[in-house]
């Protein structure tokens, strides 16, 4: 267990009410989450993929789903509800170091389940770890026509520290040193 996976761990799981007998659980990605993982980067559309991954292409490869997965350094949603879906993976963050104290930060969420909160909370936790860890910034990488994401960012109770506008793509860096 890698230090990250460590501090993942003391983070509370959160609980997120979508609608009647629905709710999302956002915990500490595992090991056990690359299926899932695939599983949700394919069911996303085409749209909400080119914003994740800042361009138009298939779903992300196993390679990449297993790194995420294996280097336990993010969150992910399970879904609960009645149906063939319960327990599904309908969010993931990611937060990679980067070094010299720095983390990069990234969300995705189920098409049907965007604009009910879960991105905030998801945001929310991949600053709390990263400040946890004792890295000093957060930058999220987007873009610029993202105007969900752009609102995400600016509104998670940090200073803004930089912001990057380059050929359409957008860099958001927040501090995550608390204010003296």
């Amino acid at each position: 267990m890698n230090e990250m996976t460590a501090q993942a761990r003391t983070v509370v799981r959160r609980r997120i009410p979508i609608d009647d007998g629905r709710w999302v659980t956002i915990r500490p990605i595992e090991r056990s989450d690359a299926s899932g993982l695939s599983d949700f980067y394919a069911r996303l559309s085409p749209e909400s993929r080119r914003m994740r991954f800042l361009g138009s292409g298939p779903p992300p490869d196993g390679d990449l789903l297993r790194a995420f997965a294996q280097d336990a350094e993010g969150f992910v949603g399970i879904l609960s509800e009645r149906g063939p879906r319960d327990g599904a993976v309908a969010a993931h963050a990611s937060v990679q170091s980067v070094g010299d104290g720095k983390a990069e930060i990234a969300f995705a969420v189920a098409d049907e389940l965007q604009g009910r909160g879960i991105g905030r909370q998801l945001m929310s936790m991949a600053l709390e770890l990263a400040q946890a860890r004792g890295l000093r910034t957060a930058t999220a990488t987007l873009l610029a026509e993202n105007v969900p994401m752009r609102r995400l960012v600016q509104r998670a109770n940090r200073s803004i520290v930089a912001d990057h506008l380059d050929a359409g793509v957008e860099e958001i860096t927040l501090s995550l040193v608390p204010a003296a």
